[in-house]
């Protein structure tokens, strides 16, 4: 282990523990350039990581190489002890996402793990380590290695447990360098071999062969635009490089950033949101949104669809996050329809739930009157039952926000009232995402169309 002083919990992870403490959501809004926190914000961490090691992931990412310490050199590994919190990165809509706890087990996971060590004849690894390994050889990086470990267990079908990119470390390890190098094929292999004795720093390099790009494809790409080249810094090249992968080949993934960004789009676009966009749209299709002073967040959020209708909402006044979800909530709505349920008194948070379900403003207001939200409507109209009967039940002093006797087939819960999802019919005729997709929901299954739906043998032991 590496003799390290441990400082405070920095105060990025002390701020989202206190805040899980306390019951408080913790938001991270899109666009915003704050990413949740993660191993290089331990101070002890980024002390070894700026030395030359490379820090192992955790959880269940880093489940794959869990058993990778094991048959590492001894020299070239270490760990500090395991203090970082624990959450998830969660979107419950199209506005936000939020920082949850994680829901991963610790006793779970690292019963999974002691299962994987023993089917091997290992003894379960320490638990409460953060490991970080250091490439024994001259060349070739870890995240190299880890790519060539990857494809030689899956060459051999050495299997998907821990224990198969275990294996293959030890039969890559007990080669030589040389050897390493002539077993590695494929683009990062190849864009690996252009870099190879640059001398350009490891993890920049790192960050360029896992994308395939080789010295040139990175010139280009960090060479102005009134120049050809894509006008972008080491950063933006990596984010845009992420999210335009494949194709054919390197030469072609850099050809299409420069088309991007000829025409109009930012060098920091926010390319990670405007992924869909980047895989299914021309760059002459996103011009003209570009032309018509959309951002690139309002080119995410309308995934380049239908500018005209965009332009619609857009000059009624509509934010453009806002008029998105209400079209996804019903793509016949028109800009006066919604503004109806201003008329009505119903709050723009429930607007786009009574879309969906396929009620108009005035019987949203009826609905709302006697306390029933759009996902309780939706199942006494299936009954053939209005407000009216609602308001007869109630006042007979039977209470309840569902009809007397009604039973569902299936229910999804959520977290409030009218997040709730009944397997019930819509009229023929209805409107709304809800009915028009529901013929498309295997019974029993809970409905994805809510407007805030996302989709969702034996080995040496070895002495740790």
């Amino acid at each position: 282990m590496a003799e390290v002083d441990l400082e405070p919990l920095p105060p990025v992870f002390a701020q989202v523990v206190a805040a899980f403490e306390a019951g408080d959501q913790v938001v991270v809004a899109p666009g915003d350039p704050t990413s949740p926190p993660g191993l290089g914000d331990l101070p002890e961490l980024t002390e070894l990581v700026d030395a030359g090691w490379h820090a192992l992931p955790t959880g269940w990412v880093g489940h794959e190489t869990a058993l990778l310490p094991a048959v590492w050199p001894r020299e070239h590994r270490t760990w500090v002890p395991d203090r970082l919190p624990r959450f998830v990165a969660v979107s419950y809509g199209a506005d936000e996402t939020y920082l949850e706890p994680s829901h991963e087990n610790p006793a779970h996971e690292r019963w999974q793990l002691a299962r994987s060590a023993r089917a091997v004849g290992m003894p379960p690894p320490p638990h409460g380590r953060l490991w970080l390994l250091r490439s024994p050889w001259t060349d070739m990086s870890v995240a190299s290695l880890l790519l060539l470990l990857r494809q030689v267990r899956d060459d051999e079908q050495l299997g998907w447990e821990p224990s198969g990119i275990m294996k293959a470390a030890r039969r890559v390890l007990a080669g030589t360098e040389d050897e390493a190098w002539q077993r590695w094929r494929g683009r990062e292999a190849e864009a690996a071999r252009a870099w190879r004795g640059s001398g350009a720093p490891g993890r920049d390099v790192d960050r360029w062969v896992a994308r395939g790009l080789r010295p040139d494809d990175v010139r280009v790409l960090t060479t102005a635009v009134d120049e050809g080249g894509a006008g972008l810094t080491v950063e933006e090249g990596c984010a845009w490089a992420e999210v335009i992968q494949g194709g054919d080949g390197p030469a072609d993934v850099v050809r299409r950033i420069i088309g991007w960004r000829k025409a109009g789009l930012a060098a920091d676009a926010p390319v990670g949101r405007l992924a869909t966009v980047l895989w299914e749209r021309r760059p002459d299709e996103v011009a003209g949104w570009l032309a018509a002073g959309f951002t690139a967040e309002d080119i995410a959020a309308w995934d380049a669809q239908d500018l005209p209708l965009a332009l619609r909402w857009r000059d009624a006044g509509f934010g453009v996050r806002e008029a998105r979800r209400l079209v996804l909530a019903d793509a016949t709505l028109t800009p006066e329809e919604a503004e109806a349920f201003d008329v009505a008194g119903i709050e723009p948070s429930r607007r786009v739930r009574w879309v969906a379900a396929g009620f108009p403003a005035a019987e949203a207001r009826e609905w709302t009157d006697v306390d029933v939200v759009a996902c309780e409507a939706r199942v006494w109209r299936s009954l053939g039952l209005g407000p009216t009967d609602a308001r007869a039940q109630r006042a007979a002093g039977e209470g309840g926000h569902l009809p007397l006797g009604f039973e569902s087939g299936w229910t999804a819960m959520g977290p409030d009232r009218d997040d709730m999802s009944f397997g019930v019919a819509d009229p023929p005729g209805t409107r709304g995402s809800l009915a028009a997709q529901q013929s498309m929901q295997p019974w029993g299954m809970p409905g994805a169309a809510h407007p805030d739906y996302v989709e969702p043998a034996a080995e040496t032991q070895i002495d740790l």
